[in-house]
């Protein structure tokens, strides 16, 4: 016998007590109430019938009566249907955290794979002994052996070249002309920078010329790509930056020669050209070896000021009047 109807059966016991008692007070009940009462006795049926006829005896013998009132209270109870999704009634029994459970039914026992035969699925977890599915099966994207999501067309966004290149500041520059590591008489290349340890080796795509800095002195430098402020500190001091176009093939000529020279390998010819797209970011084709070239702009004297033309002419005028 299950828990819920051994629940039902006590409830329908008391319930059938209950009503003896009551009538047990009442002798003078009319014949009605005598003929149900016996049939409530020799009742063999379900336990929540006979909690029915009892409770409508005793709404019909005293409707008023405290006992009456407290059957009134249960018959708003419906009785719990096993199975018709609707909340089950409290446990009979003190609930605390020693004893929490689960209603029955809720819960369904684990099946335990490949557990031997002690198991429900044997040693094998009901896989079988070999074959792909035996061993785990395809991936998630497993089409058949063929392309897969490949066959379908893949675009792939290439960041700008401006964050591909090695970033190198002015001042750095500047810094190594200072230690006369760098000469502001000549051409300052890429191949030099990397030479002097401006830069580093993992030049991959070009150097790209950052940075603010007061210059003193002009210079002529050859860079992938630059600033407009670099640009412009450096125009400002009479120099020059040319941002000159190389493969990836023909910059690592350049920085790494003795790829070639080693094991007796020409360089690389230089780039026909840019693609149109690029036409507003370089200025010329790098050359292999790169054109190292004089500073024109560096040798050539810079021009006197107005206040020394004018102490220079005050003194020959003074000479002259001597």
């Amino acid at each position: 016998m299950s828990r819920a109807k051994s629940l039902l059966v006590g409830l329908g016991a008391a319930c059938q007590r209950s009503c003896s008692i009551i009538l047990a007070d009442k002798v003078a009940a009319s014949s009605r109430a005598g003929c149900i009462l016996g049939s409530i006795a020799s009742s063999s049926g379900s336990p929540w019938r006979t909690w029915s006829l009892q409770h409508a005896h005793t709404m019909w013998s005293n409707p008023t009566s405290l006992s009456g009132q407290l059957l009134r209270s249960f018959s708003t109870q419906q009785p719990p249907q096993l199975g018709s999704g609707t909340r089950p009634s409290p446990p009979n029994y003190f609930v605390s955290l020693g004893n929490l459970r689960d209603n029955p039914g809720a819960t369904r026992q684990r099946i335990r794979v490949g557990r031997g035969d002690a198991g429900r699925r044997n040693k094998y977890a009901g896989r079988g002994m070999k074959g792909q599915k035996s061993r785990g099966g395809p991936h998630m994207l497993f089409d058949g052996g063929q392309l897969g999501l490949l066959k379908f067309p893949v675009t792939r966004q290439r960041p700008p070249y401006e964050v591909l290149y090695y970033q190198l500041g002015l001042s750095r520059v500047l810094e190594f002309v200072q230690l006369g590591l760098l000469d502001p008489t000549r051409t300052i290349t890429m191949k030099e920078l990397y030479d002097t340890g401006c830069v580093s080796s993992n030049v991959k795509y070009g150097v790209m010329l950052y940075g603010k800095a007061r210059l003193a002195f002009p210079l002529d430098i050859q860079v992938t790509a630059c600033a407009s402020e670099t640009r412009g500190c450096v125009e400002a001091a009479g120099g020059r930056i040319t941002r000159v176009y190389y493969t990836m093939e023909g910059l690592s000529a350049i920085l790494h020669p003795q790829k070639y020279t080693s094991r007796r390998l020409p360089l690389p010819l230089p780039a026909a050209g840019w693609h149109p797209k690029y036409d507003k970011k370089f200025d010329a084709i790098g050359q292999i070896p790169p054109a190292v070239k004089q500073n024109v702009l560096a040798l050539t004297p810079a021009p006197a000021s107005t206040s020394a033309r004018s102490m220079a002419a005050g003194s020959a005028g003074g000479a002259i009047k001597a």
